[in-house]
């Protein structure tokens, strides 16, 4: 198992890349909200397709995941079990509704 760690950001902030020919997995998810508001996560999947007859040039498609909302002062742990949907092709990001250095965002995952 992998860990990733950043934080709430309003820019995409990059959790883990899936190499070609494989499915990262999202086991585990915490995400501890220090902060003075509720913010909201939204993990996001950005992979672009393999060329195919009918789309020669396909473009990078970002697909959401899982979002969360977190209250002010409040961690959230998100189990494997509520995860088991959680499969990514490609770039897996976190992107946060405010740029808050004490809401950390930790992801723990595996490749297939």
């Amino acid at each position: 198992m992998a860990t990733a760690k950043v934080t709430s950001n309003t820019e995409a902030q990059q959790l883990w890349d899936t190499p070609e020919h494989h499915k990262g997995v999202l086991t585990g998810l915490k995400i501890d909200n220090q902060s003075s508001a509720d913010r909201t996560i939204t993990i996001t999947d950005v992979f672009t397709p393999d060329a195919s007859e009918g789309q020669p040039s396909p473009s990078e498609q970002p697909i959401t995941r899982l979002q969360v909302t977190v209250g002010a002062g409040l961690t959230a742990n998100i189990p494997k079990e509520e995860l088991e949907d959680c499969k990514f092709l490609g770039v897996a990001n976190a992107t946060g509704d405010a740029t808050e250095a004490t809401c950390v965002i930790i992801a723990i995952y595996h490749l297939e």
